[in-house]
């Protein structure tokens, strides 16, 4: 039944985009309100589609990924200006169209997500599975916002530290900052309505119930919440529903990636996912270090190391000389991954070696299962009897080698230096210092005088 929607609503989209927009510009006006304007399913469902190809175009589409790796310590950024050069510097200030506008631009989507879930009365046959979609839309952008704009899990005992503006209604007007800890109770309850409204027919745009699964098993890591994260990630992998990905090709393409548990699909004449990908990670066409992720000679050292096929498949020094740069972008066109199944892989192995006891054997077998296909074949695998600390590091090493330009790095930084107070970053910076924490744009503070800004001043 999804598919047939997917393929009917395409060409609703672009309505219900400027639609969506024009929500957040004004308030209900006339005869004729916005809620009056939805009235059945149909217009619901398309509601969420304009929600889903805001992130797909407006956020997911790179954006949200090269801001998390300018802030990270893989890139080489010294040649960054304007607004790269600030979030590389850890330096942002309120200003900056690059991430204000994406700050923007993902809460729009939990604004539609809210619209619909006040006009659920009016829904049909598809009742469950609309509302499931709202409750995941809205939490992504609580999720995404908290984890870019506020220190992270565990950077208070209590975890009361500032937050993000929770929007749980649909309404625009001016808001103060929740504490982590309320954020992160929305998020993981929002999620839990989607795992239970949702069904689990897999169909590349959408949320099912394995994708509200997928990103409770990554909220919970991000939480150090081990006993959770390796239940739900372990529920993933146990549905039998997603598999490794035998060439690394596969992962961004059109059409061949069995790990894709959630993202967007690229649809001819209608949605192409990636762009921002395309824009600042391709190295084989049009390569200039100014704008362009390229990454550090320590890094692309333990990235390519001898007999891992990552390091042919992923990387080249020759397409831009005297520069490490990335390959896995370089194509025209493909389906963008936002919750695969290596990451659920990775997630269950440190989580299973953090719960110890029999679930340490399941932690191997995942990690083996990473490093078999990276070595093409099982000499690099870790011994059936390696020790915990062993799986854990091989978890955090792979993860990084995996996930390399998708964004991940900087919240590793965050997560590990607040689960072991060890500062891992290779720049030097301090897990909590409060340049990982992005600048809010000033519009929050015109409209808010008691909204508290972020501290500035980098991480030196």
């Amino acid at each position: 039944m999804k598919k047939a929607i997917y393929i009917i609503l395409l060409g609703c989209i672009t309505v219900y985009v400027s639609s969506c927009n024009k929500f957040l510009e004004r308030k209900p006006a006339g005869a004729f309100t916005e809620d009056e304007a939805l009235k059945n399913d149909t217009d619901l469902q398309a509601l969420i589609n304009g929600a889903y190809t805001d992130y797909c175009n407006k956020v997911y589409n790179g954006k949200l990924q090269w801001i998390e790796d300018l802030l990270g310590d893989q890139a080489v950024g010294t040649l960054y200006t304007g607004d790269d050069g600030e979030i590389f510097k850890r330096k942002t200030s309120i200003f900056g169209d690059y991430k204000n506008g994406m700050y923007t631009d993902m809460y729009r989507p939990a604004y539609v997500g809210n619209k619909v879930l006040e006009n659920i009365g009016k829904a049909g046959t598809r009742k469950n599975d609309i509302e499931g979609q709202a409750y995941f839309l809205r939490a992504l952008t609580h999720f995404d916002a908290v984890r870019l704009w506020a220190q992270p899990w565990g950077y208070s005992a209590d975890n009361s530290h500032p937050g993000i503006v929770l929007r749980t209604v649909a309404d625009v007007t001016p808001g103060t900052r929740s504490s982590v800890k309320e954020v992160y109770e929305s998020i993981i309850a929002d999620l839990k309505k989607a795992e239970n409204l949702l069904g689990d027919e897999v169909v590349l745009g959408f949320a099912n119930k394995w994708s509200a699964k997928a990103f409770l098993a990554r909220v919970y890591f991000m939480q150090n919440d081990f006993a959770n994260a390796f239940a739900y990630a372990d529920q993933v992998i146990r549905s039998n529903k997603f598999l490794l990905d035998a060439s690394y090709a596969n992962r961004f393409s059109i059409g061949l990636s069995k790990e894709i548990i959630f993202g967007f699909k690229f649809v001819d004449n209608n949605l192409y996912p990636g762009g921002e990908l395309r824009n600042r990670y391709r190295s084989d066409v049009g390569f200039n270090a100014q704008s362009r992720f390229n990454v550090t000679s320590l890094f692309y050292a333990a990235a390519t190391t001898a007999g891992d096929v990552r390091g042919t498949a992923w990387y080249s020094t020759t397409l831009a000389p005297g520069y490490n740069v990335l390959t896995k972008y370089n194509k025209n066109n493909f389906d963008v991954p936002l919750m695969g199944y290596t990451e659920i892989k990775l997630i269950r192995a440190e989580a299973a070696a953090e719960t110890g006891g029999a679930n340490l054997a399941t932690a191997i077998t995942d990690i083996n299962d990473i490093l078999t296909r990276a070595y093409g074949g099982t000499s690099k695998n870790l011994p059936v009897n390696a020790l915990a600390a062993t799986v854990i590091n091989a978890a955090r090493r792979e993860r990084e080698l995996e996930l390399v330009g998708e964004g991940n790095r900087i919240q590793e930084i965050k997560r590990i230096g607040a689960r072991t107070g060890v500062n891992i970053d290779r720049r030097g910076g301090r897990w909590n210092c409060p340049g990982l924490a992005l600048q809010f744009p000033i519009s929050e503070q015109a409209a808010n005088a008691s909204f508290l800004m972020n501290q500035e001043g980098g991480c030196d």
